[in-house]
């Protein structure tokens, strides 16, 4: 009869060792891609966000409009009201399709710094009673930092707006808003308000 030759023992477990070794390696390899997958797209989802923050507020701060509101306590508040970490103000796009509903096209809104987040608030009416309480979003919630300057129109920055110099109703020229981002850094914007268009077309 013909001698069948098998594995030794000593072969089997050295086949098996190098498959343990061969398959921790090539787990770490996978958990390693699953985890700058999970990272990279983690990063993406806050680009996106940023993105359609900073359109946001470029939407509403380019259609501010000088309108005065009442306030819930029955003050009448300025068109903007700036300070270094807080914007409210009217703007006209409140949507209205067809005016089928019975409310008007502009709206109150503010952007505020908040534990970290950036807040947008909005008032479905603009002359507002006890009752009227805005409705709360949050924009981006991985901030440090957050800073609001107005252009005046003598072409200078200041912290607050309106000045004791500005009208209740004007608006500044111009908003800039300093945005620290954990881990990102500092990104800055710049947005005109319709007062730089209207001045603008006057000269031309």
């Amino acid at each position: 009869m013909r001698k069948i030759n098998g594995f030794t023992l000593l072969e089997v477990l050295i086949a098996i060792f190098i498959f343990t070794i061969v398959s921790i390696i090539m787990v770490s390899g996978l958990r390693t891609v699953l985890n700058s997958q999970s990272i990279t797209e983690k990063q993406a989802d806050k680009l996106t966000n940023l993105q359609l923050t900073l359109l946001l507020m470029s939407r509403d701060i380019e259609q501010a409009i000088n309108r005065p509101i009442t306030s819930a306590k029955g003050n009448i508040e300025p068109s903007l009201i700036g300070t270094p970490t807080s914007l409210t103000f009217t703007h006209a796009g409140f949507a209205n399709p067809e005016g089928q509903l019975q409310r008007s096209t502009l709206q109150r809104t503010q952007y505020l710094l908040e534990k970290n987040r950036l807040l947008r608030e909005t008032w479905q009416v603009l002359d507002q009673t006890a009752k009227t309480l805005p409705d709360s979003r949050i924009l981006l919630d991985n901030l440090s930092d957050l800073r609001f300057e107005y252009l005046d129109p003598k072409g200078k920055f200041t912290n607050n707006w309106p000045e004791n110099s500005q009208s209740q109703s004007a608006l500044p020229k111009g908003i800039r808003i300093h945005l620290t981002i954990k881990n990102w850094g500092k990104i800055t914007q710049f947005y005109l308000t319709p007062v730089s268009g209207q001045e603008s077309a006057k000269k031309t």
